[in-house]
């Protein structure tokens, strides 16, 4: 079995890709630009954005700064202590990217409802890249949650 820092670095690093090849391919295509102009009011603060950019970019690091920092690395936390907190972490994780990409099934699930209601010819209000984008990360956000799920039950 890879030891707790080589998972944990794996995990962590394919979350942070994850999150930000989700955003990038396929949710900041979600609006036009029109319809952006129009929804100036609400446009995401700066105090919003750090919100997001720590949740979805260092928070995902927290594992494998914690696995760092037990025996297998610094040795400042015992064994024990870093085992159960990164349990905790990867548990955490692995709900958040398993609810991640059952919200992304969801909401091609619900967009296609939505068009066939209304006999649009084009399933979605993204764009056709993105909507191909959309099924890939979702696979693979499954993935990695799969992978938080093995560090935690593995």
């Amino acid at each position: 079995m890879p030891s707790l820092i080589l998972l944990t670095l794996v995990a962590s690093s394919a979350t942070v890709i994850m999150n930000f090849t989700g955003w990038w391919l396929v949710w900041k295509h979600e609006y036009s630009e029109t319809e952006k102009e129009k929804d100036e009011e609400q446009q995401r603060d700066l105090k919003d954005r750090l919100f997001w950019v720590t949740f979805s970019y260092f928070l995902p690091m927290l594992p494998f700064v914690m696995a760092t920092l037990g025996p297998e690395g610094k040795d400042i936390f015992t064994a024990g202590f870093t085992s159960g907190l990164v349990t905790v972490l990867a548990v955490t994780m692995g709900i958040l990217m398993t609810g991640l990409s059952v919200s992304n099934y969801n909401w091609i699930k619900r967009d296609n409802e939505r068009a066939a209601q209304r006999g649009e010819t084009t399933p979605s209000t993204l764009p056709d890249t993105a909507k191909m984008y959309l099924k890939w990360t979702t696979v693979m956000t499954l993935a990695v949650a799969a992978l938080w799920w093995y560090i935690v039950f593995g």
